[in-house]
């Protein structure tokens, strides 16, 4: 990925690493939780998919005094349902039944994949360098099935897929098996997600695998399967209380007001808005423990909107990735290629309503000339400053401008390698301070800076040009444990537009 992240910042890096279609991202995000695996790679605004759940007390009534009748022996029923085209899992867990802990390792895996980071008990992640393949293992076991089904959230674990993604049911290792393959997300590659589910009815778990970019026939994701190493334990894991349940569906519940409430937001307030050339400050007070923010102070000194970047002013070094990023979308006379786009449409509630369409697009270089000052006296969380705020996109209205999740989640790139606008980061920076290897890919945005220390820099930026209108350089955001204090700002935005 292009930086690193302060501790204030990491709830932002947690929702958004992977490149992955939005039909599998919500089961890929529980996977790498369970797993604990910190995933490396530039991050991407491809889609962040969210279905918002209401629960009733009925329903969650109904759940909690449900009777089922088992069989003998049978501690899971997982019963695959197909209904309007789409599937889903009809799952029910006998609690009479202690759950145990689980865990899997693969004895066989195909030849060029190896470990990527860390693996645990219950899964890991296998990565092939030649290929780009990858191949993720992840176990759930009773306990962890249970409060899925007692939370209403049984459908994720088929991830949105259709009644025409499922490709084969079959029965490995007397487990119940399910092999699906997921459409391409892009419009000019093939690439496209294999997700197998076995269940073990008789103990009571679950075990998926994830082959990324479907780079493996069918017959070895079998054999894959068929040489999962799952193992039952002799220690238990308790199952969630019901006052646990209740606390958890009504933290999602929460959740889910909070978020309805960012789809349909107030008008920003003026004083979230400041022009080129004002010094921005810190918006925030100290956290609960008195703790302040760094004192970080940055100028827009000035704005350009381009067509073209001249080498000769913009040398390609000083770019994040010339080559493997920029080269394959500029013209022969520096102007950048048109590029696709999905366009998304939402109802009020949040809820996606028809399919999306793709869009042909033109974009422009955005160029910032920038000051960064730090104002500390003594640097609390390191020297490290990142110099770069990230795009941000508002809505607009008659009466101003709106910050909302539809804003974000409106467009993604359609074109499997494109890359230019995915994290809302710059794509150039004339003043890398990590100039090689993996430093450079990991701090290219941050540079040491002592208190009292400034630097003047200029950063580049992809925008698509019907966009320019809602574009905002944003700075402060998301702020771990940190509130503006009353009457202050919870935002801090500049327009981006050229003067003159």
């Amino acid at each position: 990925m292009k930086r690193t992240y302060t501790d204030q910042e990491m709830m932002r890096i947690l929702k958004q690493e992977l490149t992955i279609p939005d039909k599998v991202d919500q089961g890929m995000q529980d996977a790498y939780r369970k797993l604990g695996i910190e995933r490396k790679g530039r991050i991407s605004f491809i889609r962040k998919h969210r279905v918002w759940k209401v629960m009733t007390a009925a329903a969650v009534v109904a759940v909690g005094s449900s009777v089922v009748v088992f069989a003998a022996n049978k501690f899971l029923s997982a019963n695959l349902v197909k209904e309007n085209d789409a599937v889903t899992y009809d799952l029910t867990v006998d609690r009479d039944q202690e759950a145990h802990e689980i865990t899997v390792a693969p004895t066989y895996l195909p030849a060029g994949y190896e470990l990527y980071g860390t693996s645990t008990p219950t899964g890991g992640k296998w990565h092939n360098e030649e290929t780009g393949g990858a191949i993720t293992i992840v176990a759930w076991n009773a306990a962890e099935l249970d409060k899925q089904v007692r939370m209403g959230n049984t459908d994720d674990l088929t991830h949105g897929l259709k009644e025409e993604n499922l490709k084969e049911e079959i029965e490995i290792n007397g487990m119940k098996a399910a092999l699906f393959l997921s459409d391409s997300y892009y419009t000019d590659s093939d690439k496209t997600t294999k997700n197998a589910m076995l269940f073990n009815e008789e103990e009571g778990y679950l075990v998926e695998i994830f082959d990324m970019d479907n780079t493996l026939p069918i017959e070895e994701t079998v054999k894959i399967a068929e040489g999962l190493d799952i193992q039952v334990l002799d220690s238990t894991v308790p199952y969630a209380t019901d006052e646990e349940i209740e606390t958890l569906l009504a933290e999602q519940k929460a959740d889910q007001e909070s978020a309805l409430k960012e789809w349909n937001p107030d008008l920003l307030a003026d004083n979230n808005f400041f022009s080129t050339g004002e010094e921005l400050k810190i918006p925030f007070g100290p956290d609960e423990n008195g703790v302040k923010p760094d004192d970080i102070r940055y100028t827009v000194e000035s704005i350009e909107i381009k067509d073209a970047l001249p080498v000769s002013e913009y040398p390609t070094e000083n770019y994040y990735d010339f080559e493997g990023e920029m080269a394959d979308w500029i013209n022969e006379d520096g102007t950048l290629k048109p590029h696709e786009r999905y366009k998304y449409s939402f109802d009020e509630e949040g809820k996606e309503v028809g399919e999306p369409t793709v869009e042909t697009v033109n974009s422009k270089f955005v160029v910032a000339h920038m000051k960064v000052k730090n104002n500390n006296t003594v640097n609390e969380f390191g020297n490290d400053v990142t110099v770069c705020p990230y795009i941000h996109y508002l809505d607009v209205s008659e009466d101003g401008f709106s910050k909302s999740y539809a804003a974000d989640w409106r467009y993604s790139p359609a074109n499997e390698g494109y890359q230019l606008q995915t994290d809302g980061f710059p794509v150039y920076f004339d003043k890398v301070y990590h100039t090689d290897g993996i430093d450079r890919v990991k701090d290219f945005h941050f540079v040491p800076l002592e208190p009292g220390d400034e630097l003047e820099y200029t950063l580049v930026y992809v925008v698509d040009e019907d966009q320019l209108d809602r574009a905002f350089f944003q700075f402060y955001s998301e702020y771990n444990g940190w509130e503006a204090p009353e009457g202050g700002n919870d935002y801090v935005y500049v327009k981006v537009q050229q003067e003159g």
